[in-house]
């Protein structure tokens, strides 16, 4: 029979899966990864209990592996670049392929859905990446030693109400802003590709602004901020970089609110 005490966690690239892998401990979980890319299968062999390493669309394999382990709950948490999918779809089981082809899209709440509904079929649970990483978001202030100007305020609430009508289409989380002005919408190609095409039509500084879905689901793709987020702003023009309070997870808050002084970033949790 599965124990409750223990966790898959579903893993894929970036910092969050060690973290979450910690905090699952830390709550009295036996953890067991299923990496899912090859960065998070070196990251969590030393924090999990076990370790397997598949290709996403292995979707049988992991499957078989949970139940082996008698695991009945599981984490999705890490970056698997939807592109990459995409150019791999050969390495596609039957069982995704399958499932894909009842999809009426290949949007992301499409595909969460059918994980859930699959997963759910055959009695595993989709347990929210929040339970573990609570201690990461954050309420309304200004991180910054730079404040916001009253007239890039002004960008701000306009970005911050156009980003969010972006995200309820299920199309991206980040949009860039300047005089009231959409000069980028994030879609496909991630947050710091979006920054960076803002920027280069802005030639100056821009107003950056993420936000979480009108409906997230705390189960997948929550909103995330890091310092490399920050490098990139800087990097191409610099400016402020403003994500939605309390839905948007912080990697390491000390070294990006450093890295935004450090580039006369105005950081802000709106």
């Amino acid at each position: 029979m599965p124990s409750n005490n223990k966790l898959a966690i579903v893993a894929g690239n970036g910092e969050l899966p060690t973290l979450l892998a910690k905090s699952a401990k830390d709550q009295g979980f036996n953890t067991c990864a299923l990496a899912i890319t090859e960065e998070a299968n070196q990251k969590l062999q030393n924090l999990c209990d076990k370790v397997y390493h598949f290709s996403p669309g292995q979707v049988n394999k992991l499957l078989d592996c949970v139940k082996k382990e008698t695991i009945n709950q599981v984490v999705f948490i890490g970056k698997v670049p939807k592109i990459d999918l995409l150019r791999n779809i050969h390495k596609l089981d039957w069982t995704a392929i399958k499932y894909i082809g009842q999809f009426s899209n290949l949007n992301d709440d499409s595909i969460h859905n059918g994980i859930i509904d699959f997963l759910g079929k055959n009695n595993i649970k989709v347990l929210p990446q929040t339970m573990f990483l609570k201690q990461l978001f954050l309420e309304k202030e200004v991180l910054s030693k730079r404040k916001p100007t009253l007239e890039e305020r002004i960008d701000i609430e306009y970005g911050f109400e156009v980003a969010k009508k972006v995200a309820g289409l299920d199309i991206g989380q980040t949009v860039v802003v300047k005089n009231k002005m959409i000069l980028a919408i994030e879609a496909i190609e991630g947050t710091d590709e979006a920054i960076k095409r803002g920027c280069g039509l802005s030639k100056s500084e821009v107003v950056v602004i993420k936000v979480a879905k009108p409906d997230q689901d705390e189960r997948f793709d929550i909103p995330t901020i890091g310092e490399r987020t920050i490098k990139t702003l800087a990097n191409n023009g610099g400016g402020i970089l403003a994500f939605e309070a309390n839905k948007t997870i912080i990697l390491e808050k000390e070294k990006i609110i450093k890295a935004a002084d450090e580039n006369n970033i105005c950081l802000l949790a709106v």
